[in-house]
């Protein structure tokens, strides 16, 4: 191996190892866009609620106000003060489940029992 055949396979190992380097960066940062998504509240406005679904905020609004909608006021989305807000679960799951809607309302109805709310009371007990 002359000194020339040397110098070339060292600049590609170096080419390698940046273009390496550069998508490593990429990845590490949609993993970091990743880990902040699963972390978000429970109720979120239409912009992250856009992103859940992988639509336009507009779209979003349409099928919220569309008269034939199975999404629910009060359950899919609500009026926080001046804006709506979409509770991220339950529209996860509609979204995934729009062509089955019995699906979805299991996952309603196993929501609406968890809460608090509907838990039953504890009873006290009397000091003796």
């Amino acid at each position: 191996m002359n000194h020339e055949d040397a110098t070339s396979i060292l600049q590609q190992a170096i080419a390698l190892l940046q273009r390496a380097e550069l998508l490593l960066e990429e990845l590490n940062a949609k993993l970091d866009c990743l880990e902040s998504f699963q972390v978000l509240p429970e109720w979120v406005d239409k912009h992250d609620a856009a992103k859940i679904v992988c639509k336009h905020w507009k779209t979003l609004d349409r099928w919220r106000v569309d008269p034939n909608s199975t999404l629910l006021e009060g359950l899919h989305w609500q009026h926080d003060g001046g804006e709506v807000v979409y509770h991220v679960e339950l529209l996860k799951d509609w979204y995934r489940h729009r062509g089955n809607p019995s699906a979805h309302q299991r996952t309603i109805d196993s929501f609406i029992a968890s809460l608090p709310s509907n838990q039953p009371r504890r009873s006290k007990r009397k000091a003796s």
